[in-house]
């Protein structure tokens, strides 16, 4: 008889982003889906999303933002909707919660959440202005320039109470300013004070290049893109972000 699980691996997908991968490790991990579509799975409990939401990225967002409202366990770990795991819950919580009660992935491509935001604005993955905004608020509030990026597709937690304080936070912030949640993780984390291990794992393509794996970590299938929110012919201006900028 095995014993009762202390770790829940979390996914979400609302509004057809991603296909929910079949999880290959043998654990005794919980396995938690929760989306707004029927879905059949040999590895996943299938539960409803949220649905308070317009938007349906919001939805998802919670059950990312907020795991102790969805699980009892000690631990969770959150992957976005298509990513497969490649070690088991257990081996992943032993090496990277050693010293930490929460770590993600270090965004390979920038150190700064002002320049996340600028990246998000240009590309239009969320309202400009929200993220202008929102950036703004940040550097009024004396939160410095590249203290460091996650990439938040990928979270380990222990749940202690400084956790959940930290989670609450970034859920404040999430509902208050942008869907982009990578803006904010970093800001939360430092409002409340928490150490977050950054695990340094570059990508590598698969052999059949239709996949990036993290080796010995995950491999992730790419999003399906949504349409974006500001449509392309409608001219931005971004001038008003440039003080966050200058170095």
């Amino acid at each position: 008889m095995s014993k009762p699980s202390n770790i829940t691996v979390i996914t979400s997908v609302t509004g057809g982003k991603d296909t929910p991968r079949e999880q290959d490790v043998k654990s005794n991990a919980d396995f938690l889906f929760f989306t707004d579509t029927p879905f059949e799975s040999d590895t996943w409990e299938v539960r409803a999303a949220c649905n308070l939401f317009k938007d349906p990225r919001r939805n998802s967002r919670i059950h990312k933002l907020l795991p102790q409202q969805y699980c009892t366990t000690e631990y969770s770990i959150w992957i976005d909707g298509g990513m497969k795991l490649l070690d088991t819950p257990e081996n992943l919580i032993k090496k990277y919660l050693k010293d930490h009660d929460i770590a993600v992935f270090k965004h390979t491509g920038r150190d700064c959440i002002y320049d996340e935001a600028m990246k998000c604005a240009v590309a239009r993955l969320d309202d400009p202005e929200v993220i202008i905004t929102q950036a703004s608020t940040y550097e009024a509030a004396g939160y410095g320039k590249h203290k460091g990026l996650a990439e938040c597709g990928f979270i380990l937690r222990r749940h202690t109470p400084k956790v959940i304080q930290f989670n609450n936070a970034w859920w404040s912030e999430y509902c208050r300013h942008s869907v982009r949640d990578q803006i904010s993780f970093m800001y939360a984390a430092d409002s409340v004070g928490i150490p977050v291990n950054i695990i340094e794992s570059p990508w590598y393509m698969s052999m059949d290049n239709t996949s990036a794996i993290r080796k010995g970590i995950i491999e992730m299938k790419p999003h399906v893109i949504l349409n974006p929110i500001v449509p392309k012919q409608q001219v931005i201006d971004l001038t008003h972000l440039n003080p966050l900028y200058n170095a």
